[in-house]
């Protein structure tokens, strides 16, 4: 499903042969996750996702990501320096391909590795799910390799920083840089804005290695949490 394109019901419910009460029950966890919006007469959409949604979060984990890895820096070992630096790499080998749902998977786990160190599970999972949403709708292909490629270099500066295990230069840096929209203004502006047909949600050889990818949340979300659910029916 497109952003913005209404979803019917019983459409849905026809195609899975399911009743409505599950799908009902996937619309309502999908709004949660802000990837659904739903009208006054409970019709629901797609969302929209607009360069202004993208700027709000980008603030949004600058303040959350950069007090929580500040926090966390002392905590980082050897392994987790490890993880970081071959999750970066998975992420650089997306710049070519601009699979950006590929990119935004690896990313998530990048930033996992920082974020887990922090003891308190709610504003963990509070980061993962408002950082999710940058990465399950479509963008632009324009500019995508050289944005993913700047995200990278930013990556590595902050592996140096979590080496060092300053936590008071890495929270500032993921507030003032790695998060702050105005730096990545042309990217966001490029990749959001619409107007062009929008990045697919893998390339060929990123189906191909599908499996090796971490679970994360796509606009394929609706088949996968109505089967879900007609499974616990």
């Amino acid at each position: 499903m497109k952003p913005g394109e209404r979803i019917l019901e019983k459409e849905i419910s026809k195609r899975h042969g399911i009743s409505r009460t599950p799908i009902r029950e996937a619309l309502l966890k999908l709004q949660m996750a802000g990837v659904v919006v739903c009208s006054s007469r409970r019709s629901y959409h797609v969302r929209v996702l607009t360069v202004a949604d993208v700027k709000e979060t980008y603030e949004i984990l600058g303040i959350l990501e950069g007090a929580v890895v500040s926090a966390a820096a002392p905590s980082v070992t050897e392994d987790d320096l490890s993880l970081l630096r071959d999750y970066n790499r998975q992420m650089a080998a997306t710049a070519q391909s601009r699979d950006f749902h590929a990119f935004g998977a690896w990313n998530e786990k990048f930033h996992d590795v920082l974020i887990s160190k922090y003891p308190n599970r709610s504003l963990r999972d509070l980061c993962d799910s408002v950082r999710r949403l940058l990465y399950i709708f479509p963008v632009r292909h324009s500019s995508l390799s050289q944005w993913i490629e700047m995200s990278v270099g930013e990556h590595e500066q902050i592996i140096r920083l979590a080496a060092a295990k300053d936590g008071p230069a890495l929270g500032s840096f993921l507030r003032e840089v790695h998060w702050n929209h105005r730096s990545h203004s042309p990217y966001l502006e490029d990749a959001y804005a619409g107007g062009e047909e929008p990045a697919p949600f893998g390339s060929d050889a990123g189906e191909q290695r599908a499996h090796e990818l971490p679970t994360t949340v796509t606009s394929g979300g609706l088949a996968h949490v109505t089967s879900s659910n007609r499974q616990s029916d």
